[in-house]
């Protein structure tokens, strides 16, 4: 930037040290603040610049943001013909995308990334701010692994494009949150404009392909999440939404090779992930005033939420993460003598690993399909082969004849002492010939089998496997059918037809009339297959929820739209349950499948099909628990 320097000092107190980052718009510089004794970041750019006006206005609107997940804007000024806005100082922070030049992260960190990221993006947004240039070089990450996102409200300034609507900002924002999930886990960006250290995702048809594609250890709902964004233009409508979806997430940094769940030494602090209060109803799931907080403290697995910033408390449970055991691989010894048998039993071994080796390179064959990713195996071919070069050349270095063996001090060893008489041991020619002669005949039977049963493969031929000893014929009566009627189908056909259940992407807690996160962290448990765990609401004060509200429940997500026709559920405790479906979040627009009064255990939920992409299990009347609150209570949902 003309005019600045390592000798500027920037509005009387802002002494410039050295240049960090050159922007398209604007550079960024280290500087120390001489009135209050404390290191600072100075963005600066022309004064006469286009965008000075615009950028210098959402600066001074992100310094009202006070929220410990966005780095916080301190002050605005002007000095000398350069434009500029202060920030805090990250003491040793680094870029995420300084992060991802040694390879993608941890799945468990790139969820906590994204969750924080999200997090503070829903602040702003409960504010009116947006961010609307969320890259990698957004994020930064501190040495304790605390996550803060610069560049809200003054990244889009710069490029003078902030004038959205709030529903497509809050939209852009989610999608770039997603984008940075993907980033995170494959070290590539998803999105059309590059950016600089990363290189493309891969494109397929139809997008970019999956995370799971890329990288291992992909956990399903972030795999999803990324392809429902990414290509079919579906996924979460705001940041808050979309870390609804992915919590609960680790407390503290999450450390070790990408696909791993190792994490860092716990520092013994308890912490609540905490969601911004919007400012009024429709803001999203992580911006409702809170209802009936103080109850929150009556059930212990949900902790103390502490409120950041205007944040309202987000009910979560704690994931913990052990770190795995130390293993090692043993070296693996092999024991060989002389002898014929020897010579047949090497046969065989060569026999098996040529069958081993035909069947490799068929997989190999496969694999070399996905070309997106050949430098990527090349690479690490190439590593493995080094590797196997070293431990050949070590155990060159370390082999030694069988008379060197037999020797110590000079003096010759004893023969080792037979497990098997001396004529057991010994073994003649014509016995290893028919050793040979027995496996050669072996593999013959056994190619000509193969060979047979696929020849068979389609033909309709029954091989025989599965006939039963017994066969029952069992003659109904006959049937006649008009040509005016056609016969019903039978209870269980309809059930064969209609059984598939669907794919479940997320539950949160429904709670329209409160602050619409009914203990959303509990939510994921009505779909985890396991009947002993369950999701509970706050606590009432009767079985009408104290006269409060009409209703609580929770939404199931199914992530596209589906025809839904029955709902399986099992309830804990006696209640009086509505089941909608929908096609968006509300109940205002959702046709209502059925309902079920007063009844607990496995309670099915059926008729008229209805088109929706949200199932709502809606509770009017809930039982009294064991604290002596009343609780709607919910184990597991199946859709189909």
């Amino acid at each position: 930037m003309h005019g600045v320097g390592p000798s500027t000092v920037l509005g009387g107190r802002y002494a410039v040290q050295r240049r960090l980052e050159k922007l398209p718009h604007a550079e960024r510089w280290s500087a120390h603040d001489t009135t209050l004794e404390r290191d600072v970041v100075v963005v600066c750019f022309g004064e006469d610049d286009a965008h000075a006006p615009a950028t210098l206005d959402a600066a001074r609107r992100a310094a009202g943001l006070d929220n410990h997940r966005l780095v916080r804007v301190l002050d605005v000024g002007r000095s000398d013909g350069t434009a500029f806005y202060v920030e805090e100082a990250i003491a040793e922070a680094h870029t995420l995308a300084q992060v991802l030049e040694q390879g993608g992260l941890p799945a468990e960190e790139a969820r906590r990334i994204a969750g924080e990221t999200a997090t503070g993006l829903e602040a702003a947004r409960s504010r009116g701010l947006h961010h609307l240039r969320l890259t990698p070089h957004s994020v930064l990450r501190a040495p304790d692994g605390t996550i803060k996102v610069r560049g809200v409200a003054t990244a889009a300034a710069m490029d003078s494009d902030d004038d959205l609507d709030s529903a497509s900002a809050a939209r852009l924002d989610a999608v770039g949150v997603v984008a940075l999930t993907y980033a995170a886990l494959t070290s590539r960006w998803p999105l059309p404009t590059p950016v600089p250290g990363l290189e493309n995702a891969p494109r397929v048809v139809g997008g970019v392909a999956a995370p799971s594609e890329i990288a291992a250890g992909v956990p399903g709902d972030l795999d999803a999440l990324c392809r429902l964004t990414l290509n079919d233009d579906q996924g979460p409508l705001s940041p808050g939404d979309f870390a609804s979806q992915i919590a609960p997430w680790a407390p503290t940094q999450v450390v070790g090779l990408g696909g791993s769940s190792t994490r860092a030494v716990d520092d013994g602090v308890d912490r609540t992930i905490a969601l911004p209060v919007g400012d009024g109803p429709g803001d999203g799931p992580a911006g409702r005033t809170q209802g009936n907080a103080p109850d929150r403290a009556e059930d212990p697995a949900q902790g103390a939420a502490g409120a950041s910033g205007g944040a309202a408390p987000y009910d979560q449970d704690t994931q913990v993460f052990a770190a795995p055991g130390d293993q090692r691989t043993q070296p693996a010894g092999a024991a060989g003598g002389p002898g014929a048998a020897g010579a047949a039993g090497a046969a065989v071994g060569s026999a098996l690993g040529a069958a081993g080796t035909a069947a490799g390179q068929a997989a190999g064959a496969a694999a070399h399909k996905v070309g997106s990713f050949a430098k990527a195996a090349a690479d690490k071919a190439a590593d493995r082969k080094a590797a196997k070069e070293a431990a050949a050349e070590r155990a060159d270095a370390r082999r030694i004849s069988l008379d060197e063996a037999l020797v110590e001090d000079s003096t010759p060893l004893d023969p080792p002492l037979p497990m098997l008489p001396q004529e057991t041991a010994q073994t003649t020619r014509d016995q290893s010939r028919t050793v040979l002669a027995i496996v050669a005949g072996f593999l013959v039977v056994v190619m000509a089998l193969g060979y047979w049963g696929v020849t068979k493969i389609g033909s309709g031929t029954n091989l025989g496997f599965d006939t039963p000893s017994d066969t029952v014929t069992v003659t109904g009566p006959a049937t006649t059918v008009t040509p005016d009627e056609t016969p019903a189908p039978t209870e269980s056909a309809t059930t064969e037809a209609g059984g598939e259940d669907f794919a479940i992407l997320s539950a949160t807690g429904f709670d329209p009339e409160g602050d619409n996160a009914e203990r959303n962290g509990e939510a994921p448990r009505v779909f985890d297959g396991k009947t002993g765990t369950f999701w509970s609401s706050e606590g009432y004060a009767s079985a009408n929820l104290g006269g409060l509200k009409k209703g609580v429940g929770v939404r199931i997500d199914l992530g596209q739209v589906r025809k839904v026709s029955e709902v399986d559920l099992v309830l804990p405790d006696p209640s009086d349950v509505t089941v909608y479906v929908g096609k968006d979040r509300t109940l205002d627009n959702a046709g209502e499948l059925g309902t079920s009064k007063g009844k607990d255990g496995d309670v099915t939920v059926k008729g008229t099909a209805v088109d929706g992409q949200y199932v709502i299990v809606w509770f009017t009347s809930v039982s009294q628990v064991g604290d002596g609150r009343f609780r709607a209570t919910l184990a597991e949902v199946t859709v189909r």
